[in-house]
C-alpha cells in the first residue's frame, strides 16, 4: 500500500477481506451548516471530534434514532468541517468488522494522523457473529487499540439489538441482558436523534426550497409539504425528498 495515501486523501473505504483500502475521490459535499434541527447532536459530535483531533482521549460514539434524521449525514459532514486537520475517516462495512484488527495495524503506523472508523447502519440479531466481533474489536483483547483511532457508528436501534424476549428454557435470562449491555456500554457517547416536529420539518422544507431556487408561493409549498408528510413522515430526509419532487 502506498504510504502517501493518507497524506493526499481524507476519506477511505476499507475492504477487509482483501486487506485493501480505497481512497474516496468523490467526497460528500454536505456542509454542517445545512443540517437543521439537530444542533444539540451536532455540537456533541463536533466537541468529541475536536478533542480527538487535539490528541485527547475521547469516547467511541453511537448515533442512534429515527431513520432520515441526519445521523449518517452528520458524520459525512465532518469530512468538510475538519478538512484542514489530521482527521481521516475510514468506512468499514458490518460484514467486515472482524477484519478491523488488520486495519488497526495500518492505523498504528500513522501516529501523526487521527482516524475515525465509521460503521453505518449498525444493528444485530443476538446470534450474529458480528455482534461478538465488534465487542472484541472495541475492547482490544490482548492487542492494544491504537490511540489515534476511534469508532463512530450509526444505528436505528438504541441498543443495537431487537427487543429481547427470553425463552422459558433460558436458565439465566439476566445473562442475556448483560451480554446486550456489554456492547452498548463500549460506546461512551450515545447521541439520540428523534423525529422532527412539524414546524422543524417545515423549516427544513423552506431551507431546501430556497437553496434550490424553487419558484412557488410559500403557501403552496407548505400546503404540499404537509400533505407529503402524511405518508413520508417529518424527517429531514423526507423534507429533502419533498423538495426534489417539486423540482421535476
Amino acid at each position: 500500500m502506498d504510504k502517501k495515501i493518507f497524506e493526499t486523501n481524507q476519506a477511505f473505504i476499507w475492504y477487509g477481506k482483501e486487506k485493501r483500502i480505497k481512497p474516496v475521490k468523490r467526497l460528500p459535499k454536505v456542509s454542517i451548516d445545512q443540517l437543521l434541527g439537530i444542533s444539540k447532536q451536532r455540537d456533541l459530535l463536533l466537541a468529541n471530534t475536536k478533542s480527538f483531533i487535539e490528541g485527547k482521549r475521547v469516547n467511541n460514539v453511537l448515533l442512534w434514532g429515527e431513520r432520515g434524521t441526519g445521523k449518517t449525514t452528520l458524520v459525512k459532514a465532518l469530512i468538510n468541517y475538519f478538512k484542514d486537520t489530521s482527521l481521516r475517516i475510514i468506512q468499514v462495512f458490518k460484514s467486515e468488522i472482524n477484519t478491523i484488527p488488520f486495519l488497526y495495524d495500518i492505523i498504528w503506523e500513522h501516529k501523526n494522523l487521527r482516524f475515525i472508523i465509521f460503521i453505518d447502519d449498525l444493528s444485530f440479531n443476538e446470534d450474529d457473529e458480528e455482534f461478538r466481533d465488534l465487542k472484541i474489536v472495541m475492547e482490544g483483547g490482548i492487542e492494544e487499540i491504537p490511540e489515534n483511532s476511534i469508532i463512530y457508528a450509526t444505528s436505528n436501534r438504541r441498543s443495537l439489538l431487537p427487543a429481547h424476549t427470553h425463552s422459558e428454557n433460558e436458565l439465566f435470562p439476566e445473562d442475556s441482558l448483560q451480554e446486550r449491555a456489554s456492547l452498548i456500554e463500549r460506546f461512551g457517547l450515545r447521541i439520540g436523534f428523534y423525529r422532527f416536529s412539524e414546524e422543524e420539518y417545515l423549516e427544513i422544507v423552506r431551507f431546501y426550497a430556497k437553496s434550490d431556487g424553487l419558484e412557488l408561493p410559500e403557501e403552496e409549498i407548505i400546503k404540499k409539504a404537509k400533505q407529503w408528510a402524511l405518508t413520508h413522515g417529518t424527517t429531514g430526509r423526507s423534507a429533502y425528498q419533498f423538495v426534489l419532487s417539486l423540482l421535476i
